[in-house]
């Protein structure tokens, strides 16, 4: 077998990938919030090569369905005839915000953009801590559709450091009053934090802890016919610290339905939960670039889309109505179910009495892309395999390694890293990533796992086995497999997994290390880029691990 040289991973200047600077995101304004914020993706333009109309060429061979969306500069064209060479796009208007599309039936629309066209008035409740002190601030959808940023920056200046703004009442923009309330005792939703394509969200986190919002019971909907969306990212396509994140619970325990990703399988698809069973799982994989999500429950079944991803799961629901429920919280399954977190960056969240046509669900496809410059027609894929120091343990917000990675260019990303996996378990989202390396494009995985082994008496032999057959299966579906090397922690088989790559029993494209005596982060008693477990990289450290990761897999993503 081939034997791999390591690469040292050095910070080097950003310039020369074109890179900007680090903290810097291409498509954000001006950032004067206290203690900064995070923006994501890079500016659209970063990616010339879909930044555009679609023409002739952008046909069937190059993976495109009847159909599919295509959104450049504000505009959208769906995929009407795609014959190779001879590609038709047909324009689609969006002059409407996301939730026009559903009109009366819109029994909740809200978050911090504007979702209902003709919406101006109070967008979100926040709490500051000022001086000890706490503060409460109603922002504002002003007349022009945006959010009072304004006194967002004012109030985020003046708050005590090390604190966030949480949000404690998201209005419902349709007239029906079905306002979200927080969560009593887990106000964990913090505005501030994240933006993405320069809009504030609603962002939970790993260090968030389990919370949400409280549908109202007032908000009603048929078992066989309802439509949930949202707008903005999710950090994470896959399980979270110990439990699955539930975006959606509707109903109340013993009579409900939920929607969450990954399941105790750690598989990294959207799954299901009704009267009929507690775990279904479907073919539709979350991405944790800027793309809207949408579920619509009919007689007949489920549909859900994600971008230009679609999925079905057939099977007849019963009548029925569903009443009140949460939004991002795991409430109802006791202390298992508690640990888990929602991965949430939502600009935006729509919640209708009826199913989608699937025009609607185009429509508010459409209309959520021109609103959130999400670009449904990207074609490159990363994907990373891991644990808990990729899927962001101890940080607030989504804010790991794979987010932040977004800021240096345009592509779709999926992170199936999840708090505690072993690699036994890391070899359950291979399949996942094989169902994405079917899509055309150039492909990147990233692997970095192995510390849990030891604390679950897996030897170094399985983990180098486990972890060589991750890599071959990776590259067999198409990818350029890059590897992590191991940490400095104590008990970390950092050897062996180093020596595995140059015998090529874990025959990885690169080979990148952080971790050795130089290098950014081979010290883990540095608590500036370290968390006092030493385990664990802080946010500096996710932002260290980003921009070296992304100098060493930019040219295989043509970047």
């Amino acid at each position: 077998m081939e034997t791999r040289g390591r690469v040292l991973a050095c910070i080097t200047a950003m310039a020369t990938l074109g890179l900007p600077a680090l903290g810097v995101a291409a498509q954000c304004p001006a950032d004067d919030h206290k203690g900064g914020e995070t923006c994501i993706p890079a500016n659209s333009a970063v990616n010339t090569g879909l930044n555009r109309p679609p023409g002739a060429n952008d046909d069937v061979s190059s993976g495109y369905v009847p159909g599919d969306l295509w959104q450049a500069a504000g505009h959208v064209w769906r995929a009407t005839t795609l014959t190779p060479g001879a590609a038709q796009w047909t324009a689609v208007p969006t002059s409407h915000a996301p939730a026009d599309t559903f009109g009366p039936h819109a029994v909740f629309a809200g978050g911090p953009t504007r979702m209902v066209s003709t919406y101006s008035g109070p967008a979100v409740d926040i709490e500051t801590t000022a001086g000890g002190q706490t503060v409460a601030t109603t922002l504002n959808i002003r007349p022009d559709g945006m959010l009072d940023t304004a006194t967002l920056n004012r109030v985020l200046a003046a708050r005590d450091a090390g604190t966030f703004a949480t949000v404690t009442r998201v209005y419902d923009q349709t007239g029906h009053g079905n306002h979200l309330v927080a969560t009593p005792g887990r106000h964990v939703v913090h505005i501030g934090a994240v933006q993405v394509s320069g809009q504030e969200t609603l962002s939970w986190g790993e260090i968030n802890g389990p919370g949400g919002f409280v549908l109202p019971q007032t908000l009603k909907v048929p078992t066989n016919s309802f439509f949930f969306g949202t707008t903005g990212t999710y950090a994470s396509s896959n399980s979270g610290y110990s439990a699955f994140p539930v975006p959606l619970m509707l109903g109340q325990q013993g009579q409900e339905f939920k929607v969450f990703m990954g399941s105790y399988t750690l598989d990294g698809f959207v799954h299901v939960a009704d009267m009929r069973s507690p775990d279904q799982r479907t073919d539709l994989i979350i991405s944790n670039d800027p793309a809207a999500f949408g579920l619509s429950a009919t007689p007949a079944g489920y549909r859900l889309e994600n971008g230009n991803n679609h999925a079905v799961l057939g099977g007849a629901l019963p009548e029925g109505s569903f009443s009140g429920g949460y939004i991002g919280y795991n409430a109802d399954g006791g202390n298992w179910f508690e640990q888990g977190r929602n991965t949430g960056q939502w600009t935006g969240i729509v919640i209708a009495d009826q199913a989608a046509t699937a025009r609607q669900e185009q429509d508010f496809e459409a209309a959520a892309a021109v609103a959130g410059n999400h670009m449904p027609q990207l074609r490159d894929t990363f994907v990373a395999i891991g644990d808990s120091r990729t899927e962001g343990f101890g940080l607030s917000d989504g804010t790991n390694w794979p987010c932040l990675m977004q800021r240096y260019a345009r592509y779709k990303s999926y992170n199936f890293a999840v708090s505690g996996a072993t690699t036994k378990q890391m070899l359950d989202m291979v399949p996942a990533a094989e169902a994405l390396a079917r899509h055309p494009g150039r492909k990147v995985a990233v692997v970095f796992g192995g510390f849990n082994d030891h604390l679950h008496q897996i030897g170094t032999g399985e983990t180098v086995r486990n972890l060589g057959q991750i890599t071959r299966r990776l590259k067999k579906a198409g990818y350029h497999v890059a590897l992590l090397d191991e940490t400095m922690t104590q008990g970390a088989p950092r050897t062996a997994v180093h020596n595995a790559v140059e015998d090529g029993k874990i025959p990885a494209d690169i080979e990148l290390d952080l971790f050795s005596t130089g290098e950014p982060l081979s010290d883990v008693l540095d608590q500036t880029k370290w968390l006092a477990d030493t385990t664990h990289p802080n946010q500096a450290g996710h932002d260290i691990i980003a921009r070296n990761v992304w100098q060493n897999i930019a040219n295989s993503l043509g970047q």
